[in-house]
């Protein structure tokens, strides 16, 4: 908070909160200043400043004494629609002023009098000294202190926050840093819903919109979660989660989450006023075979084991992922109480007949969402108007409501059947997407990969750095490598396990694999070694094809190896037919490839795609895109990713050319973007977050983006 608060000095404070009061009485100006007074004597940390060392390591600061700010106005002139307005400029100008975090006391009141016996109280403070629940104590003790003239003997002796931070400091972080090590563990990437360099940029002022669940809806929810021994909160991080994975295409997700940072153990913890809340990171980890409530349950069993380790900082826990900022939305349910008519209980002469809270549930990031639990419970989106439009953010509400009616109406049923989508969604992709009439020609990828490089022998295939070749070229060592493995055996029906480097061998072993008739299987060189191995224990291959180089760190296997930078083989393939294998029996319902799943949630899974479909794709999108021989497409993710295939296919059963990326490019975002304008590409490919960064990369090199072919 202290960082954002002094990042950018011209741009609104995200974290002042505010709290107006509209009360109904007598009240005396100067006695509710005295109590105020008194609050801050009472209540040490309040008067606390923040002061950079020349370090840079900030220092709280504490004075003896600081005098109250406090401004009273009089609106007793105006009436009606005027007074109201002239009260929101009150409002709003006490929000507005931003306050100097090296000059306490960083909070201020302000009394305006509406009528002979109105009166609006505003509270306004910086976030860094209190949180919710601090809020609740100190209005409850401020008109304690207003009703008995600032003398504060009936009440109980203040617990001291500096109790709290002596409590914190005692914590050894090495275990709770280890803690969190194995939460995060595996987690490749942060999860986004915009761009990493808009959602670090300095906020501006945030904009919330409120949506207020119907009463019986919201009793449905609470008896689900009772039933179930699940808390509210679980069902709202539970269902975030479901949510963001809808939206960002990912199975392993995480966000922010405040938690109460109370530790239980302490004395007097509860009636403390100081800042508390800390937010931490929630990871949901998406299983489609999953049950709703399985899911819900383990994500409960998951933050309960991180409970006592939930004090060590942000800054802390993301260093031990080690990939940077986790996460771009949080969340928050507000289970903290703020009983405004409890305030004045004791007072006589004095009520609240309405109070309004500002700056709850905002934060600095791009989204968060805010429950407040209730007879109705209550979602608050608060959003950045520069990242987010207000359609988009209702659009997000009315899908977290759609997963929480999913998890009402039937918790049995599969994480994978859990829709999102709107009716008109729905109609689009159901049936406006899916043109009627559209029909595939029988056929096989080779069938059809052959007749390209008959019409177009010469046109240039595939690339890689310096080489390439022809799409004759290709075709001719691709029959050859068919040859060699249909000679070992080979056919429909069988599975050929390719581990290849980024090369221009590895599209040719695929090509090749799929003219034997046979179905490849692609692992990855680079991926861990016990998930090459359980792949390849699982999918049992009749062989595998791969080069010395990654030979070397493929685990062990029952399979044949077929080493295609061996000599012999090299003698082998060079004394192949070229031509194109016949009578392969090859027919389009036989399997082209085997597509193991990400494994985040359990063990990697199978997947087996017949010639057909991948033909259907390509058909099915011709008249969106119409790809021919004038595109170049690239080679960007893993062949062990199921994207290859719309990157290598799109292109070479189009009579395009595909450039295989070197993977030290698609990790460097500035070298990537040289690659596509050296290559002219006209089709790229990119999850949300590669291409977050390859934006900021086009942002820093603007001459080079205009040189793309779009």
């Amino acid at each position: 908070m202290l960082f954002h608060a002094a990042y950018d000095e011209q741009r609104p404070d995200v974290y002042v909160v505010q709290l107006a009061l509209e009360l109904e009485g007598r009240v005396a100006a100067q006695r509710l200043r005295s109590a105020g007074d008194a609050l801050l004597r009472r209540y040490p940390n309040l008067s606390a400043g923040f002061i950079m060392r020349g370090t840079g390591r900030p220092v709280q600061v504490v004075p003896a004494e600081v005098e109250l700010p406090w401004h009273e106005v009089d609106l007793r002139a105006f009436t009606g629609d005027d007074r109201s307005a002239r009260l929101d400029d009150v409002v709003a100008d006490q929000a507005a002023r931003r306050f100097d975090m090296k000059q306490p006391p960083l909070l201020r009141f302000a009394l305006a009098r509406l009528d002979e016996e109105r009166y609006t109280f505003i509270l306004t403070i910086h976030h860094i000294l209190v949180d919710g629940w601090s809020v609740s104590v100190l209005m409850r003790e401020l008109f304690a202190l207003y009703d008995s003239a600032g003398d504060d003997t009936d009440l109980p002796d203040a617990a001291p926050y500096k109790a709290y931070l002596a409590w914190l400091s005692g914590h050894g972080r090495e275990e709770s840093s280890a803690v969190w090590t194995e939460a995060l563990s595996g987690l490749e990437e942060p999860c986004r819903l915009v761009p990493g360099d808009s959602a670090r940029a300095a906020a501006t002022a945030p904009v919330q919109i409120v949506q207020t669940l119907p009463a019986d809806f919201s009793a449905l929810l609470q008896e689900r979660a009772r039933s179930r021994g699940l808390t509210m909160n679980t069902l709202v991080q539970g269902a975030w989660g479901l949510l963001l994975g809808a939206l960002t295409g990912r199975d392993d997700i995480v966000f922010g989450t405040t938690v109460s940072g109370r530790p239980p153990e302490l004395p007097g913890i509860e009636s403390m006023v100081g800042l508390f809340i800390n937010t931490v990171p929630v990871r949901v980890r998406l299983d489609s075979s999953e049950t709703l409530l399985d899911l819900l349950a383990r994500v409960q069993r998951e933050q309960t084991d991180l409970l006592d380790h939930q004090y060590l900082s942000l800054a802390e826990i993301q260093q031990t992922a080690g990939i940077g900022e986790l996460f771009d939305t949080t969340t928050v349910f507000e289970n903290y109480p703020l009983n405004a008519e409890g305030f004045v209980d004791a007072i006589d002469d004095l009520s609240i007949a309405a109070f309004t809270a500002y700056g709850d549930g905002i934060t600095h990031y791009p989204l968060t969402l805010a429950v407040v639990p209730g007879r109705e419970l209550q979602l608050k989106l608060a959003y950045r108007p520069d990242l987010f439009d207000r359609e988009a953010v209702e659009e997000i509400a009315s899908r977290f409501v759609a997963v929480l009616r999913a998890i009402v109406d039937d918790p049995a049923l599969r994480v994978g059947r859990v829709d999102v989508l709107s009716a008109t969604e729905r109609q689009r992709l159901l049936v406006d997407f899916n043109r009627p009439g559209v029909e595939t020609v029988p056929g096989c990828i080779p069938e059809v990969f052959e007749q390209r490089a008959t019409q177009a022998p010469d046109a240039v295939a595939v690339s890689f750095e310096d080489e390439s070749l022809t799409y004759a070229e290709l075709n001719e060592r691709a029959n050859q490598l068919a040859h060699l493995l249909i000679g070992q055996g080979v056919g429909p029906e069988q599975t050929v396990a390719l581990a290849l480097p980024r090369s221009l061998e590895l599209v040719i072993g695929v090509l090749a694999v799929l003219k034997t008739g046979a179905a490849h299987l692609p692992l990855d060189p680079d991926y861990p070694a016990d998930r090459l191995a359980y792949t390849l224990a699982d999918a049992r291959p009749t062989r595998l094809v791969t080069v010395s180089q990654a030979a070397s760190a493929l685990p062990e296997s029952e399979a044949p190896v077929l080493l295609l930078d061996d000599p012999q083989t090299q003698t082998e393939l060079a004394a192949a037919a070229a031509s194109n294998p016949q009578n392969t029996g090859l027919r389009p319902d036989n399997a082209a490839y085997i597509i193991y799943t990400s494994g985040s949630t359990g063990r990697p899974k199978g997947v087996v795609i017949p010639h057909r479909n991948v033909l259907r794709l390509l058909d099915a999108t011709d008249h969106w895109f119409g790809f021919d021989y004038n595109d170049v497409w690239t080679l960007f993710h893993s062949y062990a990713f199921d994207f290859s295939v719309w990157e290598i296919w799109g292109a070479l059963l189009r009579g395009g050319r595909l450039v295989v990326v070197p993977y030290t490019t698609t990790r460097t975002p500035a070298d990537f973007l040289n690659l596509l304008v050296r290559e002219r590409v006209t089709v790229l490919n990119q999850t949300p977050s590669a291409f977050y960064q390859l934006a900021q990369a086009d942002a820093e090199e603007p001459h080079l983006g205009a040189e793309l072919t779009l």
